[in-house]
Parts: structure tokens; C-alpha cells; sequence
């Protein structure tokens, strides 16, 4: 049991570190381990009432704790060891993931946090990792990092441990890492309790209703959940061997966040762990006596510096600590059974938020279909940056605003992040289509949760126009009041965090590869675009444009080469592209003289786009029209003409595009007889 081991390693420490093992009262250096939180780049503020308090009880520890109450049953699976390097934010991840799959369903996982380490972090300086952030895997990371990670469709996991195991190397190929092989557990739910905010050096903060309504709400959650994942600083104050009742020595921690208020610097939290249970009534006098807190009661935690470590890796954290980041899983789910295809802009989670002004928020995300198999829409998932709002997702089977429909309305109960089940699936009739979110409140702020190219911290997010989407309500959406987010100043490489989850229906499309294209033409610049009606039949059957097809057109504005697009609709799949050009228009002849002996002076406008002119010229007694001259400016005097004879004289405009040259008709004729 844990206790028998807790002697045995105080006594081997005190010899290492020179102090007596007998000695009551003593205090042990950490330097050397390993921390790594990194303090996220959204913000929560924490507020009362998320959990329910009622009857807690008094103390919650796991069944192996020191004093092995079997009434207590909290979740835990084995400690594990981060080493040198900066990864407390991945085994405290995993401390609450996996105890939260072990309370609901009584399987023990044992996940790999090398995968997380080196899929998450510069850890391959050849290779461009999409999923890594800014960091090394001495830096470190934080719950938000773990979120992208655990609910991305790719470079994903989690791993099984015996599948990675965890080393300390710092470097590896991606191609390892993405070789990998993800279980099937999915997290669709996740809640992060929030920071709260008050002055750490004026205020008895550890006294207020806050703090201790957060104390109670991380009990609530673990009672709920499992162990969860909070954090505290970890290198600021004493751990402090203690004795049980019954002369076996554990480790208490309380930082000196209150003793040093008045120093104009107060460290935050600088280590993850996986907190396990509690106990109301562990005794203040288990602490320093240089900084005891002045109430009982303690938090169990788990930490990941091995088992030789505290109470075979296992320490008591005051109620008094400030503690930050407090989250947990909420929801899991498998993956197949979610979705066959994830479609997702936001690899790297969220990074970033746009506060928005107004009580009905929208943001929304346009997919491109990426299979040829029918899928029917199931699910949406997103962050949500306030609690208590009103969720409302709208889906449009196509590209077109004016489709969305309600397919689902939630209460957000918890910040963090959600999957949101669709009340009826929904078919995808297009090769594109809309997911969007309207967020509505009268009391709370609301935010477009967004990942955002950030420099230090996620500089390989990427966006692109034609993705995300902003606005106010969904009727003005739907009315067009909409932006693109990569037009918005400042936002150029954002996207909203906004994922859509498809299932295959089992019908396989209809490719319109093959597809005859037959009924366009070349046309005339007319100041407008330039649209076909063509005729598309596939193996004989004639296809319908707006049901079975839709058609794209590009640089099909102006004068030159256009390309019209046939897009598989409902039942097809694929495209086929055909081009055909768009022609200036002819010049019109303003002016045609002959003030000279034997010169033709011409005048003529310059159509749109048009580059240059040909000048064709029907001499005395010819039926034919000849070019006489090549020009790019707009006036032309032609010479050595017969006097007195009569000339007729059309001009052609010509735009260029890269190697071809694109004719526009002729010019009505003009004529003058020479002088």
C-alpha cells in the first residue's frame, strides 16, 4: 500500500540531502524537477454557480492514499514521471482524462504523453509541423494546447502509452510521430472552471466568497468527474514533511504567494497536476510553521515527478494555495461513432477571441465536401468563452446564406469546450456548405472563440479567404451582413473555432468527370459577368443545373480566358471545367480625315481591357479588308495612299493572355476619299 513506501523514500531523500531521518518538521527542495505551464492566452473569468455543492463531503481520497479509507473511491491511475522537461500540462491532462474514463466506464487507460510532447512542440527542426505550437519541450504548455490536440481530426490522439512511451529526448521525425495510431475515446465535452481575479496584494483573497466557491467547485468537479487538472506555483514555497497519526510521514505544500504581498512581483501558477481528492480536515499544522495557512484542509494531488517522489508521487496542497486553470473532461465519446469525416479549420485550437457588442452574435465556417460519399451532417462542436448564453446552430446543405436552418439549440451550462448533437441530421446537397453558430444574451458578453496566427506562441495557424465568417444575428447573416474574418484589420490569419462532424450515408456519388459539356460560346464583354447556359449530360442522361449541378465561374469579369466550373450537386460529386473567352468589345471610329495628299488620319476609343488594334483597310476596287497596321495607341494616320480614291476602313481591339491573343469583332466600316 501507498504508505508502506512514504517512510522508506523521506528516509532515502533526508540521506541523499543530508538532512536527519529523524528529524520532524523538514523542508525539501524541488529545483530540480521538471514544471512547464504555460499561462494560456484566453482568459476565463471565474463565476460562481457552475456546480452543485450540495452535500460534499467532508474529506475525498483515493482508496491508496496515506490513510486507505475504502469509503472513498476517487479514480486515479499510476504516477507517472515528466523528468527534465516541461510537460506537467500533458500528464496532468491525462491525470483527468484518464480517471474520468475510469469512473465511467471502470477501464484503465494508460495514454502516451510522449505523443502529446512531440506532435505539440518544435520537436523536428526539418520537417513543418502543422500541429506544433511555438514551444520547445522544455517550455511547456497548458490545457488549451491539450484541448486542440485531443479534438483535432488529424495528428491526433490519444495514444496508448505502449504504443509511445515516454522518453526525454527532445528531438524526433514527424513522420514517427505521425505513424502513431490514435484510440478510438474522443473528448466532446470539456469545462474550464475559469481564473478568478482579484489582488493578490491588497486583499485577504484566500478569505473572500470566491475563492472559497471555487475551493467547493473543484471538489464538486471532482466528485463528478474524476481527478481534475488545476495548477499552482510550485516553486515559491515549502514542501513540508509532516507525520500521520500514526508516525508515517506525508508532504504538505502551501506557496508564499500570501507572505510575500508586498513585493511588487507575485509569481502565478508555474506547474499542472492532477488533483485527486480532498480531506476538510487535514490539519494546518501539517504545514510549514513559516507559512502555515490559518484554516484546515487540503487537496490529495497527484504529481508527475515518479513515485519515488512525496507519498509515492502524491502531496497535499493547502485549500489557501491560488489555485488557476481548474478544468476537466466532461463528455467522451468514440470517434467512429461521432464521425467519418471531421472538417475543421482550427488545428490548433483556440488561441484567441473577438468580443462582439451586441446580445445575438454569428460566426460561421464554409466547408468544402471532401469525399465522393454522400454525408449527412451530425454534429458541430465549438468553444464558449461565457456560460449561461444561448447556443443556436444553423446549418445550410449548401453555399447559400440564405439555407440555414436551426438544427439545434443549447443552455451553454460550462465554459469550455462542446459537441453539439444536431436534433436531425442533415444532408450535404453541395460541394460546399455552412455551419454556423448565433450565440445570443442579454446579460453576458459574447465572444467568437477564434484560432489565431500568434507570434511565440501558434505562428503556424493559417487561414484563408472564403473560410470563417462573422456577424450579428443569423437574420442579418442571411441577409447578407456578413464578413469575411480575414478582411477584418488584425485578423488575417484567423479562423473561427467552429468544427463540423459528417457520417457517410452510404450512397457513393455520381462523378461528373466524365460529364459532355456542350452550349458555350465565346461572348462579347457586355460590362458584365459573363454566364453560360450549357448543356451537361453524363453517360446519356441530361443533367439539371441547380439540382444535380451548379456552376463556378473565374475571371469571368473582364475581357479574356474564363473558366465555368460544373460542381456536383445532390447526387454527383466532382467537376468538370471548361473555358471559353470573353472578347472586348469592338472599338468605335470617332474620327476619319484626309487633310493631307495621300494620308488617312483615324481617331478611335479604347475599349475596356482592350491592350492594342489592328487596322484593316479595303482598297480602291478590292472586296477584301487587308490589315495595314498594329498599334497600341488610339490614333493611327495611314500614308501613301492613291488621291482621289475612296478607302473603307474597320478596326479590331485584342486583349493578351499569356500566349494568345483574344480578337474582338471588327468596327463598323468607315471610308474617305483621299485628297
Amino acid at each position: 500500500m501507498m504508505k508502506k513506501k512514504v517512510a522508506a523514500w523521506i528516509m532515502t531523500f533526508a540521506i541523499v540531502a543530508g538532512i536527519p531521518g529523524s528529524a520532524y518538521g523538514e523542508v525539501i527542495s524541488q529545483e530540480e524537477k521538471g514544471r512547464g505551464y504555460v499561462k494560456p492566452k484566453i482568459e476565463i473569468p471565474y463565476e460562481k454557480g457552475t456546480e452543485n455543492h450540495e452535500n460534499l463531503p467532508f474529506k475525498m481520497i483515493p482508496k491508496d492514499a496515506a490513510e486507505d479509507l475504502l469509503d472513498y473511491t476517487a479514480e486515479t491511475t499510476p504516477v507517472g514521471n515528466q523528468g527534465s522537461l516541461g510537460t506537467c500540462w500533458i500528464f496532468a491532462t491525462y491525470g483527468n482524462l484518464e480517471s474520468f474514463l475510469k469512473k465511467q466506464t471502470g477501464i484503465e487507460y494508460n495514454f502516451s504523453e510522449n505523443h502529446v510532447k512531440y506532435i505539440s512542440t518544435k520537436s523536428d527542426t526539418k520537417t513543418k509541423n502543422p500541429y506544433a505550437f511555438d514551444y520547445s519541450v522544455y517550455t511547456g504548455g497548458n490545457f488549451w494546447m491539450s484541448l486542440a490536440y485531443l479534438t483535432r481530426g488529424t495528428g491526433t490522439g490519444p495514444v496508448l502509452e505502449a504504443d509511445d512511451p515516454y522518453d526525454e529526448k527532445t528531438k524526433r521525425s514527424l513522420s514517427v510521430t505521425l505513424e502513431k495510431t490514435a484510440t478510438g475515446d474522443y473528448v466532446a465535452g470539456a469545462k474550464i472552471l475559469g481564473d478568478l481575479e482579484y489582488d493578490v496584494i491588497t486583499s485577504d483573497w484566500w478569505k473572500t466568497s470566491e475563492h472559497k466557491s471555487y475551493i467547493k467547485d473543484m471538489k464538486a468537479m471532482i466528485r463528478k468527474y474524476g481527478a481534475i487538472y488545476s495548477c499552482y506555483n510550485s516553486s515559491n514555497g515549502d514542501y513540508h514533511i509532516f507525520k500521520y497519526k500514526d508516525g508515517t510521514k506525508g508532504l504538505a505544500y502551501l506557496s508564499n504567494i500570501k507572505a510575500e504581498r508586498d513585493s511588487s512581483e507575485i509569481p502565478g501558477p508555474d506547474h499542472a497536476i492532477t488533483v485527486v481528492g480532498w480531506d476538510d480536515g487535514f490539519a494546518r499544522e501539517n504545514f510549514s510553521k513559516s507559512n502555515r495557512p490559518t484554516k484546515d484542509g487540503a487537496f490529495l494531488v497527484k504529481n508527475s515527478w515518479g513515485d519515488t517522489w512525496g507519498e509515492n508521487g502524491y502531496f497535499w496542497i493547502s485549500y489557501e494555495e491560488l489555485f488557476q486553470h481548474t478544468c476537466s473532461v466532461t463528455r467522451m465519446t468514440d470517434r467512429s461513432s461521432l464521425y467519418d469525416h471531421l472538417y475543421e479549420y482550427d488545428t490548433l485550437g483556440c488561441t484567441s477571441s473577438l468580443v462582439g457588442f451586441d446580445d445575438r452574435i454569428t460566426y460561421m465556417n464554409q466547408f468544402k465536401r471532401t469525399t465522393s460519399r454522400q454525408q449527412k451532417i451530425t454534429a458541430v462542436s465549438s468553444y464558449f468563452l461565457s456560460k449561461g448564453i444561448t447556443a443556436n446552430v444553423y446549418i445550410s446543405p449548401d453555399r447559400d446564406v440564405k439555407h440555414l436552418r436551426k438544427e439545434a439549440t443549447v443552455t451553454i451550462k460550462d465554459t469550455g469546450f462542446q459537441v453539439i448533437d444536431l436534433d436531425t441530421p442533415v444532408t450535404i446537397t453541395d460541394s460546399r456548405y455552412l455551419v454556423a453558430i448565433e450565440l445570443e444574451s442579454s446579460e453576458q458578453y459574447l465572444e467568437y472563440p477564434l484560432e489565431d496566427k500568434l507570434s511565440g506562441y501558434s505562428s503556424n495557424a493559417v487561414a484563408e479567404q472564403g473560410q470563417s465568417y462573422i456577424g450579428g444575428s443569423i437574420m442579418a447573416i442571411k441577409k447578407g451582413q456578413y464578413k469575411d474574418l480575414t478582411k477584418k484589420s488584425g485578423w488575417e490569419d484567423a479562423n473561427v473555432c467552429l468544427k463540423a462532424y459528417t457520417k457517410d450515408t452510404g450512397k457513393i456519388l455520381k462523378s461528373l468527370s466524365g460529364a459532355e459539356v456542350t452550349g458555350y460560346t465565346d461572348k462579347v464583354y457586355t460590362g458584365e459577368g459573363i454566364r453560360q447556359s450549357p448543356t451537361v449530360t453524363l453517360n446519356g442522361t441530361k443533367l439539371e443545373e441547380g439540382t444535380d449541378y451548379r456552376i463556378a465561374y473565374n475571371n469571368w469579369i473582364s475581357p479574356g480566358i474564363a473558366t465555368m466550373t460544373i460542381v456536383g450537386n445532390g447526387e454527383y460529386c466532382g467537376s468538370v471545367a471548361k473555358q471559353y473567352r470573353i472578347l472586348p468589345k469592338a472599338p468605335e471610329i470617332t474620327s476619319i480625315s484626309s487633310n493631307s495628299k495621300g494620308c488617312l488620319s483615324l481617331k478611335w476609343n479604347r475599349p475596356y481591357k482592350a491592350d492594342g488594334f489592328e487596322i484593316y483597310l479595303k482598297k480602291p476596287g478590292s472586296s477584301r479588308y487587308t490589315k495595314v497596321k498594329t498599334t497600341t495607341a488610339t490614333s493611327a494616320v495611314l500614308k501613301k495612299l492613291a488621291s482621289k480614291k475612296k478607302y473603307y476602313v474597320k478596326i479590331r481591339a485584342y486583349k493578351k493572355v499569356g500566349n494568345e491573343k483574344i480578337d474582338s469583332k471588327l468596327s463598323l466600316w468607315r471610308s474617305r476619299t483621299i485628297k
